[in-house]
């Protein structure tokens, strides 16, 4: 399941809209996964940060997107499995690596 782009409605959003999201991980025992959110609103990308997916990507037809997508590494939440609608496409292996590594770089980083 990890580097699937999946649907889901994200917990925080009151339109209770089915979204786009990348599965980063999924964690032992009872499966929850956490993922990080697909958005078209282009102005929303941190470059160094964040992963842009568009049509000049070699990767691109197989996410499933329709459009350009940013994977927002600051768009995170947790899911159970229960609360995925599907999935439509993925990203690589290289690729998916390297946004945990971003992350996890971010996440260890001592201001």
């Amino acid at each position: 399941m990890e580097g699937k782009i999946i649907v889901t409605v994200f917990p925080q959003d009151k339109q209770q809209k089915l979204r786009p999201a990348l599965v980063l991980r999924v964690f032992p025992k009872y499966g929850d996964v956490l993922i990080c959110g697909i958005t078209s609103q282009l102005h929303q990308y941190t470059e160094g940060f964040d992963l842009m997916l568009d049509k000049q990507d070699p990767e691109f037809d197989k996410t499933g997107l329709k459009h350009t997508g940013i994977c927002r590494l600051s768009m995170l939440t947790m899911l159970s499995v229960s609360d995925i609608n599907g999935a439509i496409g993925e990203v690589g292996a290289d690729t998916h690596m390297g946004l945990l590594k971003t992350l996890a770089e971010y996440l260890i980083k001592i201001k």
